[in-house]
């Protein structure tokens, strides 16, 4: 086995969902409607979880969080990752990690007590990148495939959980948000511009 972890990539905006492998018919189609928050501008794209050949069990962008559902192999692009995040919410930590070494460690902001920050694996499903990087949310976002489970929308969105940049840097260090993870500008932008994380990289919400 590889390291890493395998990222699959949809061939077009839509995508038939099985509920087990080999299975006739498809229980869904995820469009892209669904699946990002921009449809047209990115892939969707999914995190791995279990690789059966010409069938692949895939995590899921949508609600409920931590849904999965299969794929056909020929539907999707195959690709691989080393890099993982790790994102500790007591501690308001965010690691960043490629293989075994840690390329980027930073305290962050999390989620508040009534909006908290919802533990679990997830992975990037999007980038980004807000009207103004000198807004609330940074130069860039990065939407996770998790959601609140406090929030059915915000901000126009479907509560989408996010790794972003602040305007609020005395913000970092503290239970502040709707539930995104919030870090220095410098450092997303360094994440996005130097480090090229890509779709489909795994991110891990510890409590």
């Amino acid at each position: 086995e590889p390291p890493g972890s395998m990222i699959a990539r949809a061939h077009s905006t839509e995508i038939a969902i099985y509920d087990e492998q080999g299975a006739a018919e498809p229980s869904r189609i995820l469009t892209d409607d669904e699946a990002v928050s921009v449809p047209g501008a990115v892939p969707i794209v999914f995190l791995v979880a279990e690789d059966a050949g010409e069938w692949l069990k895939v995590n899921m962008p949508v609600r409920p969080n931590g849904s999965t559902g299969w794929v056909r192999a020929s539907d999707v692009d195959v690709s691989r990752t080393t890099y993982r995040v790790e994102v500790q919410l007591s501690g308001h930590r965010v690691r960043v990690f490629d293989g075994d070494q840690v390329i980027l460690d930073e305290a962050v902001g999390v989620g508040r007590g009534d909006r908290p920050t919802p533990g679990g694996g997830y992975y990037i499903k999007e980038l980004l990148q807000p009207p103004s990087p000198n807004g609330a949310y940074g130069p860039y976002a990065y939407g996770l495939s998790g959601f609140s489970n406090v929030l059915q929308s915000f901000a126009g969105g479907t509560g989408v959980i996010g790794l972003h940049g602040t305007n609020d840097p005395s913000a970092i260090g503290q239970d502040v948000s709707s539930g995104c993870i919030r870090m220095p500008n410098e450092r997303i932008t360094y994440l996005v511009e130097e480090v090229g994380l890509p779709l489909g990289t795994p991110v891990e919400i510890i409590a």
